[in-house]
């Protein structure tokens, strides 16, 4: 199996994964479509770096806290249509994360 067969393979079974869970109400219709949409940015379009990176320090790093709930919020308004938007998204991410580090200093 090559390289791309696999991916289309991964690409197709977390697609499936995380419809069916949206539809058993195991994730909102938000987190259903910026998961569809991360996906999509990763896997076939191999793109957003700066993403991806984002996304790891915040799940290395939640606690659950009212600062990571604004931090989901946020990624879950991410328009992934719009680079300035995400842009703008990842600056705000970046900068709550600091702002968590500061008070748990």
């Amino acid at each position: 199996m090559t390289f791309d067969e696999k991916n289309k393979r991964v690409y197709a079974e977390s697609v499936s994964l995380i419809a069916d869970m949206g539809f058993k109400d195991k994730l909102s219709i938000e987190e259903m479509n910026f998961l569809l949409n991360l996906l999509d940015v990763v896997i076939v379009k191999k793109e957003q770096p700066r993403l991806i990176q984002t996304l790891k320090n915040w799940m290395n790093t939640n606690e659950g806290s009212e600062i990571d709930e604004i931090i989901k919020a946020t990624f879950l308004a991410a328009d992934f249509n719009d680079q300035e938007s995400l842009e703008q998204c990842l600056q705000l991410v970046t900068e709550l994360l600091e702002s968590r580090e500061e008070q748990n200093g």
